[in-house]
């Protein structure tokens, strides 16, 4: 789940958090998301702009080596680094059932999008243009998504969240 610009960016910056921009439709959704989940995946930029002490995290970072609890007084928030540990490592901290909400920034996208494993993507395109910043993937363009995701069997889905901003369901 993402919210981004017309143009496909999650943010203007480094550090800027969408919380700032988006509607309060997106905030809603988010939300409800939320309290459907056993665990988020996430950057740890987004970790640290939106701290959250109740809430089971898996935080990608180059920092570890290992899976390793971010505070010992928080064991159920976990720094993760997907370039030497494997999706199998990421499985045995969440649980093969788990219901996991995926919220970014772009490395996580990556990540996620490269090994196929998403079965719902939602993407809350809100009616601005930043015209460059933090892309939704770095490595394709987000006009290419769509294409992408058709090709592997995601059936698409939109409405309006309201008079402008639109919501995109991809899943399969």
């Amino acid at each position: 789940m993402f919210a981004c610009s017309k143009d496909g960016f999650i943010a203007k910056k480094q550090g800027d958090n969408p919380q700032l921009w988006t509607s309060k439709e997106d905030k809603e959704l988010l939300k409800n998301n939320l309290e459907k989940i056993d665990w988020t995946i996430m950057g740890r930029v987004t970790h640290e702009l939106n701290p959250n002490i109740d809430r089971k995290r898996i935080v990608f970072t180059r920092k570890v080596q290992e899976p390793q609890i971010i505070n010992p007084e928080i064991k159920n928030q976990i720094y993760f680094n997907p370039d030497i540990n494997q999706i199998s490592d990421l499985e045995n901290i969440i649980g093969k059932n788990s219901n996991v909400l995926i919220l970014g920034g772009t490395r996580v996208h990556d990540f996620f999008l490269y090994i196929d494993v998403i079965s719902e993507i939602e993407i809350t395109l809100e009616p601005l243009v930043f015209e460059k910043g933090l892309p939704a993937f770095s490595f394709i363009n987000f006009k290419d998504l769509e294409d992408l995701l058709i090709s592997r069997n995601y059936k698409k889905r939109e409405k309006y969240l309201n008079e402008s901003t639109i919501l995109i369901n991809y899943s399969r």
